[in-house]
């Protein structure tokens, strides 16, 4: 056996002993409650990082192995013997009992409900087990439980036999049968009565109480293959393809980058200013799609071993997930900060958000940039790009012109103009023009990345599993956030944030950590330890913090495009990444505590 395997082989026993541990930790006596199932995605979360890290495969096949775990350990559709019960019927058939009522000659308790049994046969059964027999069969439905929805679905049951039964007095008292429609109004009556017991503070407390499983759904884990954003990715990819056959590429990089001289490291700033720009106003994604896409001959001029050639390929994530942050609208995790702020009655205006943002992400591009420079030296002196002819007239090429001026013009101006169409929609037309009209051909396919595809399904079904096994939910739950002062809540809720959007998409970090946090801070507010201002500041922080998050290939789909190159190693981008994301988060820090001091928020 080589060296090389002997490492391999190490490394996934060394994995795999550390992730099959973390199923037996005694996470209650740590202060934690953990379901099984809730530990066995700790277990695959812990395989997958590790994977991801050490990379003993390559990394897509990582994301693979993630989706086949999810499958058959963790979904809905996983072998039997592995799924749990998702909540104890025993304890939800208690909790009806005592809402009704437990006067055994009560109407609830008679025989006189006509139901069917498994194989279709009608039976006669008490109310109150008709009631409980109801329940179950819709809680068995639900895709997600909690306390919540146990609660609703006990509160319209029983109001819902309650509103039958008032039906049947009705019809009994028309056809004669006094005695029937006597039954029935008194099971009406307690029926009403029942769903006012629901909301007993003791009732409440039980219903809190029920220790509920939830498992990731087969749909939902299936459906990352066809998320839209992989379709984001193949328009990506299409664009590119076409640009690079049609020479439209080598065109627009000269232009763009015209200004920038021919320095290097002064045309990796310029196209980083570019791709920030773009960024600020439209999709993070799609801005690196563009960018990537007229990067190709900027790397043809660069010589194989010039390790230049991956700072420009990482210059393009690193921009557009920084770029992002300057305007109100250039990322989701920012209007989920400013809706969080409206709710609790606070205000920022989009031009106040720039004249803090946009400070914040020229700083960042140049500690982007000299970061880069510095990890991933520059060999050549100077950078020119060759024309490659002039702009070509074939009807192809026309088409391409036109398809590529279309697909960038919608992407910036569809928010704009209120077309009502996302980036991602707008990401099918070329995939669509460029088929028909066979502009990109089969042998063009076979030639495009994509175990990209893979890769970045695999991150979307691990953030998947997070959410719908409520382990995410569970665990910021569990931090006592109420308890700590405005300082700590602020560094503490950041780093938090910045770890989940390494590994979760920054839109559902944002949208699960934003909700609490208001929360929190709104209480702090109410009671004086907090001022508006605190409260606009921390939730801007989190708002930051949450596309900081691009240390790994599966952290936001830039950085999964540029993988995608095949210039960019899983380590440069991790250290480079890493980097980035602690200094981005302390400049935040040392940002809101600064517009605080001087009023900027009022």
């Amino acid at each position: 056996m080589s060296k090389d395997k002997a490492t391999t082989l190490i490394k996934i026993l060394i994995i795999l002993i550390i992730s099959l541990s973390m199923l037996f930790i005694p996470y209650e006596s740590l202060g934690v409650a953990i379901n099984p199932i809730q530990a066995r995605v700790v277990s695959l979360f812990v395989l997958a990082a590790l994977m991801w890290i050490l990379e003993p495969i390559p990394i897509w096949t990582t994301s693979v192995l993630v989706i086949t775990l999810s499958l058959l350990c963790i979904s809905n559709q996983a072998f039997n013997f592995l799924k749990p019960q998702r909540y104890n019927v025993s304890e939800v058939n208690a909790i009806i009992c005592q809402a009704v009522g437990k006067d055994e000659s009560s109407p609830a308790w008679q025989k006189s409900v006509v139901t069917h049994d498994k194989e279709g046969k009608e039976v006669l059964v008490t109310p109150l087990a008709a009631l409980q027999k109801d329940v179950k069969a819709r809680l068995d439905k639900k895709a997600t439980l909690s306390s919540e929805e146990i609660f609703t679905s006990l509160n319209y049951l029983t109001l819902k036999a309650g509103q039958d039964a008032a039906k049947a007095a009705t019809k009994a008292a028309e056809a004669g049968n006094a005695q029937e429609a006597e039954y029935q109004n008194q099971l009406s009556g307690q029926m009403h009565k029942a769903a006012e017991n629901l909301l007993q503070p003791a009732l409440q407390k039980d219903i809190k109480a029920l220790k509920i499983t939830n498992l990731m759904q087969q749909k939902s884990t299936m459906a990352t293959f066809a998320d839209p954003i992989i379709i984001l990715f193949l328009g990506g990819f299409f664009l590119a393809a076409a640009a690079t056959k049609y020479r439209l590429d080598s065109n627009l990089a000269k232009v763009l980058l015209k200004p920038f001289g021919t320095n290097p490291k002064y045309v990796m700033l310029g196209l980083m200013v570019v791709t920030a720009l773009f960024s600020m106003f439209m999709s993070n994604t799609a801005t690196a799609a563009m960018m990537l896409a007229i990067l190709s001959p900027v790397l043809a001029a660069f010589a194989p071993e010039d390790r230049g050639r991956a700072a420009f390929a990482l210059c393009i994530p690193v921009a557009a997930n920084i770029g992002g942050i300057g305007t109100p609208i250039g990322t989701p995790p920012n209007a989920i900060a400013l809706k969080a702020m409206q709710d609790m009655g606070l205000s920022i205006s989009f031009g106040k958000w720039m004249a803090f943002g946009v400070p914040f992400v020229i700083v960042m591009l140049l500690v982007g940039w000299l970061v880069l420079v510095k990890m991933f030296p520059i060999n050549a002196k100077e950078l020119k790009l060759e024309m490659g002819g002039k702009f070509l007239k074939t009807p192809k090429a026309i088409i391409v012109y036109i398809t590529f001026a279309v697909t960038v013009g919608l992407w910036v101006l569809s928010d704009m103009l209120k077309l009502g169409i996302d980036s991602n929609t707008i990401a099918i037309v070329p995939i669509a023009v460029f088929s028909v009209t066979q502009v990109i051909t089969k042998e063009d396919l076979k030639a495009m990345s994509w175990d990209v595809l893979w890769l970045v399904a695999g991150g979307f079904a691990l953030g998947v599993a997070l959410q719908e096994t409520s382990l995410a939910k569970d665990m910021i739950n569990a931090i006592p956030f109420g308890e700590w002062n405005a300082t700590a809540l602020m560094i503490g809720a950041g780093f938090l944030c910045l770890f989940m959007a390494t590994f979760m998409s920054h839109t559902a970090t944002a949208s699960l950590l934003m909700p609490i946090l208001a929360g929190v801070a709104g209480a702090m507010v109410s009671s004086g330890s907090l001022d508006g201002a605190g409260a606009i500041g921390l939730l801007c922080a989190i708002a930051f913090a949450s596309s900081l998050g691009m240390a790994l290939p599966i952290s936001t789909p830039p950085n999964a495009l540029a993988y995608a190159t095949g210039l960019v190693e899983q380590k440069g981008m991790a250290i480079s990444g890493t980097i980035l994301c602690l200094l981005g988060l302390g400049l935040t820090f040392v940002l809101m505590y600064t517009l605080q001091g001087v009023g900027f928020f009022g």
